[in-house]
């Protein structure tokens, strides 16, 4: 189960990555920028985070690494769905894309609530699987 885990771990937190870059030229192209403290957010916990958590799960620190995981990814979450789905701003995603770059603007941040809700209970559920 420990490889197993591990493994999961380890796609989602990959598939994120290439997730959230893409999503960020989608940014870049449409010329959607983000306010300073929430570049800081996405920097640390949305894309360093997971990578930390990743590293820490293939050591002796799983648990430390199975914890951060879910807490990154339950905070990448709830900053995606505040941030394209309920406030009014430019990053919603509220309109049908008129471009690719709109296209991929809505469908990674979609994928990325998918992603990050997968990874918030995998995170947990391994977690907990660890207690056992």
């Amino acid at each position: 189960m420990k490889r197993q885990s591990t493994k999961f771990v380890i796609a989602i937190v990959v598939v994120h990555l290439i997730l959230n870059i893409v999503h960020g030229l989608a940014h870049r192209e449409l010329h959607i920028d983000i306010s300073s403290s929430s570049s800081i957010f996405v920097i640390v916990v949305v894309l360093l985070l997971p990578l930390v958590a990743m590293a820490l799960v293939c050591t002796a620190q799983r648990q430390l690494g199975l914890f951060l995981l879910s807490g990154s990814m339950f905070g990448s979450l709830l900053f995606g769905l505040y941030h394209h789905f309920v406030i009014e701003s430019i990053d919603r995603v509220h309109l049908p894309p008129r471009s690719l770059w709109e296209a991929t603007f809505a469908l990674t941040a979609y994928g990325l609530v998918v992603l990050e809700a997968i990874g918030t209970y995998i995170g947990i559920r391994f977690l907990d699987y660890q207690r056992c």
